[in-house]
């Protein structure tokens, strides 16, 4: 039997937005605005299945629309973090001395000296 140096444990991790997390801010912002529109319908002098029409469009637009939004804004903040991966990548491998002077800068900021910032700064692996 082969043995491993580590445990190995898969864990699957999302990577993206949730559908549910989707779901519940379309279904919070659709029914606020159902509620809305019923209100200000409900003042007009129309029958009863027009008022309950109006909150139903209103409901399923306003939840697609905020789903939209929502996933729109969590796949530009996917990508704004991802460019920010490659590009500190990339001053890793081209400035390796400049990378090695902001782990030294942002460590001395939170309080690091001496001994303990040589160590965390020779960790860094440039």
């Amino acid at each position: 039997m082969k043995e491993l140096s580590e445990p190995r444990h898969l864990e699957p991790h999302l990577k993206e937005s949730s559908a549910m997390r989707d779901f519940v801010f379309g279904f919070g912002d659709g029914i606020n605005t159902s509620l809305g529109i019923a209100a200000g319908v409900g003042g007009a002098d129309v029958s009863a299945n027009i008022i309950i029409l109006a909150a139903l469009v209103g409901m399923f637009t306003g939840a697609k629309a905020m789903a939209v939004q929502n996933y729109l804004a969590v796949k530009t903040h996917r990508q704004l973090l991802t460019s920010e991966i490659e590009r500190e990548k990339w001053e890793i491998e081209n400035r390796p001395e400049d990378e090695r002077q902001e782990i030294e800068d942002i460590y001395k900021a939170k309080g690091f000296s001496g001994k303990d910032l040589e160590m965390v700064v020779n960790k860094s692996n440039f």
